[in-house]
């Protein structure tokens, strides 16, 4: 019988990187061809640095052709669009024969004889190579991060003394620009207050850290919807609500009320028929709010443990939603007036007006109002890259560079690994 994971990863095609799975199989030949003999290890090392380097010079003839293409000099089609027609844009070029040496000391990679290098190994040596672009180039001006998964477990929340309190403080004592770009949509800068208290608290602790740093520090409520930036006072500290006619870009401002309502009208009927379809458990509840609609799990008195007992809903059912859902509003006239972004968020699954890339593009305005940032000097850290459905942080592809992680600790390496280096 195969296991969950292997099932699971085989039956999502609509989860899949074309990019990883065109990369996994480049080097799943040398793995079949080299492991068990004698000096396969070294065999290996030289044929994965060889295939890496010739993918390092395919995405940098990609981003020279795809300059041209952006200023009219040409037409022409890059080689890596034409072996990956799914690939997305490079912002820099990525050196992946030293990241995958980096990874390589720490997963070793080549001493395995029964397991081919997986969607995760390439996962790190591309994150490794867009830490390493950045290093290099100098020039990082921004970095964004997803809530759940990413900077703390789903549901949580930043607590005192919380590991990625110190690397965070860190980013802006150097002078970054560090926004958290997250689904949660609040309109009250308290409830981002308490999801990152421990963060706040130390903030507001460290009375040697200039004001001017700490207000580098902001929060993107429901994609792109809301904007709260840190302050504090002799006796107070948190987040206070930005006013939007000093962020809302001239396109967002252009969607008509008419039309977000007949689109979360839309989404909204779709859940209400999901959910009697898919059987949903009656404690299920449809929210709708100003910029979104969602179903969340209730919770169930559980007679054995004598608690209430938060209701599982079924992977599988929250990615039927999500894609049902995404797949009715794009046949849908308003929707197509404005952004909208489904996504299955672990135990619920939302559609918001908006997206992450509005999102980032936003903090990207905001922050140097008479020169953007650029999409090349901006890293975004998330957990939900799926290209198809159920991920949100998706979308943050076309408006900066990307890590792509799994959990908490691995943004924790991850920022290691760039302070170590800037």
């Amino acid at each position: 019988m195969s296991s969950r994971y292997r099932v699971e990863y085989n039956l999502k095609a609509h989860r899949k990187d074309a990019f990883i799975e065109w990369i996994k199989g480049l080097i799943a030949v040398p793995f079949v061809l080299q492991t068990g003999t004698e000096s396969g290890a070294e065999k290996l090392y030289l044929q994965y640095r060889s295939i890496f380097g010739d993918i390092e010079r395919l995405i940098s003839e990609k981003i020279e052709i795809d300059n041209k293409r952006i200023s009219g000099m040409s037409l022409e089609e890059s080689r890596l669009n034409q072996l990956v027609p799914q690939i997305g844009t490079f912002f820099t070029p990525l050196p992946l024969v030293e990241a995958f040496d980096i990874q390589e000391r720490r997963r070793a990679i080549c001493n395995r004889r029964m397991v081919s290098p997986s969607f995760n190994d390439i996962r790190h040596i591309l994150n490794s190579a867009q830490i390493l672009a950045m290093i290099k180039a100098k020039d990082l001006k921004l970095i964004t991060f997803d809530g759940d998964v990413t900077l703390y477990e789903d549901g949580g929340s930043i607590e005192k003394g919380g590991k990625i309190v110190r690397r965070l403080i860190s980013l802006l004592q150097r002078g970054y620009n560090v926004g958290i770009v997250t689904a949660a949509g609040y309109d009250d800068p308290e409830r981002y207050k308490e999801r990152l208290f421990g963060l706040c608290f130390e903030l507001f602790s460290n009375k040697s850290m200039p004001i001017k740093q700490k207000e580098k520090l902001t929060i993107m409520g429901g994609e792109s919807n809301y904007l709260f930036q840190y302050y504090e006072t002799d006796q107070q500290f948190g987040f206070k609500t930005i006013d939007e006619h000093e962020w809302v870009p001239d396109f967002v401002q252009a969607w008509s009320p008419e039309d977000i309502s007949a689109t979360l009208d839309v989404a909204e009927e779709c859940f209400k028929d999901l959910k009697e379809k898919l059987s949903l458990p009656p404690e299920c509840s449809i929210i709708r709010k100003e910029k979104a609609v969602g179903i969340v799990p209730g919770f169930r008195y559980d007679k054995e443990l004598e608690v209430n007992v938060k209701v599982q809903i079924q992977r599988e059912t929250l990615e039927e939603m999500v894609l049902v859902i995404q797949k009715t509003l794009e046949s849908l006239p308003a929707a197509q007036n404005i952004e909208f972004s489904c996504f299955d968020g672990g135990s619920d699954v939302w559609c918001d007006i908006g997206g992450k890339d509005v999102g980032v593009n936003i903090l990207q305005n905001f922050y140097k109002t008479d020169s953007p940032i650029s999409p090349s000097q901006t890293l975004h850290i998330g957990d939900q890259f799926a290209p198809k459905g159920s991920a949100n942080d998706y979308k943050a592809r076309s408006a900066g560079c990307t890590l792509w992680v799994a959990s908490p600790q691995e943004t924790y390496q991850a920022l290691d690994d760039l302070l170590e280096g800037l």
